[in-house]
């Protein structure tokens, strides 16, 4: 598949099999993620402990509960609600505080995984919600589990894994936001 095909073929996957991901494949798709353009320092660290998952799941919960934002409150009341869709595997990208770019860092880092990722035949999820769970209390804990330097925080993640039956994706939207100046 190349680059096109992987672009067009991405969706957002929000429901996966209980599978575990080949690890020359996890590789590949870190490596991806490391290619990309950067300005600044920033790491990747992926997590495959469900107890560690399991936990960040609950605090991004608690965390979005008590975000003051009616919609991810709303969200994280909902019974059942999972923010991280039980993924098999969740790649976390992080960035020391004083990078400025560190956000665009990262977001160009993840697209590059979950094309890597689509191309290998997982599906994927970008995620922004399990940031609520180092907005908690716990903050601390998770930082020093998911070993990230001094002064990292976890901007975004990426859910990944085998697509289950249940998966309720939203339609590609046709962009209607270019404009052409020549």
């Amino acid at each position: 598949m190349n680059v096109l095909e992987a672009i067009n073929r991405r969706k957002s996957v929000r429901d996966y099999l209980d599978y575990e991901i080949d690890e020359k494949d996890v590789k590949s798709i870190v490596d991806s993620g490391g290619k990309a353009p950067k300005a600044g320092s920033f790491q990747i660290t992926v997590v495959t402990n469900k107890e560690l998952l399991n936990k960040i799941n609950n605090y991004t919960i608690e965390g979005m509960k008590n975000s003051g934002n009616d919609f991810f409150a709303e969200k994280a009341n909902t019974p059942g609600y999972n923010p991280l869709y039980s993924a098999p595997l969740v790649i976390f990208f992080s960035a020391p505080d004083e990078n400025v770019f560190g956000a665009l860092t990262v977001s160009a880092a993840a697209e590059n995984a979950i094309l890597a990722a689509t191309a290998l035949g997982y599906g994927t999820c970008y995620l922004v919600s399990p940031t609520f769970a180092f907005q908690t209390s716990a903050k601390d804990e998770l930082i020093k589990e998911l070993q990230l330097p001094h002064s990292f925080n976890p901007i975004c993640a990426i859910s990944i894994g085998k697509e289950g039956e249940n998966n309720i994706t939203n339609p590609q939207e046709e962009i209607d936001n270019v404009n052409f100046v020549k």
